[in-house]
């Protein structure tokens, strides 16, 4: 995981004017943006920058920006790929493909219709290279709060890009691997192969040594299966936002299973106003709510309780509603 899992998949152009970057301003890089005939971006943290080809770092655009031109823009979608476009059309259908190291690739793209659903794209015009990170122990402090005198289960948020996935590698990590000198059985739902990053050789972040991994099934499906089938403990899925994932979390609460998932708010405000966090705080059964504002260098934990009366004051009638479908 990190810079070096994606390397391979980028041109030689690119490789060489990065090859003049210090490997520290190197692991800095969250994501790579990749357009046809425009200039090449880099993202460090909330900053977007340019670069030359003789690899010097620029803040604004100017003729000497590294452009990529169709040939080679081709070439780095073909290498994202693994060389088979059929592979991934799937993924492709839902704006993203998963590259080695568990990097998520983002595709803009013209839609092809037929039948009121996406069936394939076209014109595949732009890539947004986000690099997947492990940060052992970036999770601990949370824990050492929440889970030393009981075993709640949370909701994590924050804004994309901002640690959920990396938060909840490391909590299932932990959890499996002795925190508190209990090993607890996890299971992880990874539906885009992001959590655990399952590559040729296995899998390949370390999710910890009593966590088993759900791999490409859709979240709704995998929590069903890991409830019938490897009595979970606790189970770990990214990015919520059906109510059929919400309502297949119902048999592993009645069978006492915890969960970890994790939802796209980037403030209490959005956490409230959110459709798929009220249908989850609706089940009654998760306790807090981990904001993350900067990683877990900078996050805020929230009762459960005091946000359904928050919620039930704005939304009364609608909260009422959704609770009533349970």
């Amino acid at each position: 995981m990190g810079i070096k899992s994606i390397l391979p998949s980028l041109s030689d152009g690119i490789l060489n004017s990065f090859s003049y970057l210090p490997n520290e301003i190197l692991k800095q890089i969250n994501e790579i943006r990749v357009r046809k005939n425009l200039p090449l971006v880099l993202v460090f943290g909330k900053n977007c920058l340019f670069i030359t080809s003789k690899g010097k770092l620029l803040n604004h655009y100017s003729d000497q920006c590294y452009v990529v031109d169709d040939e080679e823009f081709d070439l780095i979608f073909r290498k994202l790929s693994n060389y088979s476009v059929h592979s991934v059309i799937d993924n492709l259908t839902k704006g993203f493909i998963t590259a080695d190291g568990g990097n998520r690739i983002g595709v803009s793209s013209t839609a092809v219709i037929k039948d009121k659903e996406v069936t394939a794209v076209k014109e595949i015009n732009s890539l947004n290279i986000r690099i997947a990170s492990e940060i052992k122990d970036c999770s601990r402090q949370i824990l050492n709060l929440l889970y030393i005198n009981s075993f709640p289960s949370i909701i994590v948020a924050s804004a994309p890009s901002g640690g959920k996935t990396t938060f909840l590698r490391d909590l299932a990590r932990l959890l499996s691997g002795g925190f508190n000198s209990r090993y607890r059985k996890v299971a992880v739902i990874d539906e885009r192969n992001e959590i655990a990053y399952k590559g040729i050789n296995g899998i390949h972040a370390d999710v910890g040594i009593n966590t088993d991994v759900l791999t490409g099934y859709p979240k709704s499906e995998g929590i069903e299966m890991a409830i019938r089938t490897l009595s979970p403990e606790m189970i770990i899925c990214d990015e919520i936002s059906k109510s059929s994932e919400v309502e297949a979390m119902a048999d592993g609460f009645l069978s006492g299973v915890r969960f970890a998932v994790s939802v796209h708010a980037s403030s209490k405000e959005e956490i409230i106003n959110k459709r798929i966090i009220r249908e989850l705080i609706a089940r009654n059964e998760f306790d807090y709510i981990v904001l993350l504002n900067d990683y877990t260098n900078d996050f805020e934990i929230m009762e459960v309780s005091e946000i359904r009366s928050e919620i039930f004051r704005n939304y009364s009638s609608e909260f009422i509603m959704d609770c009533s479908r349970l």
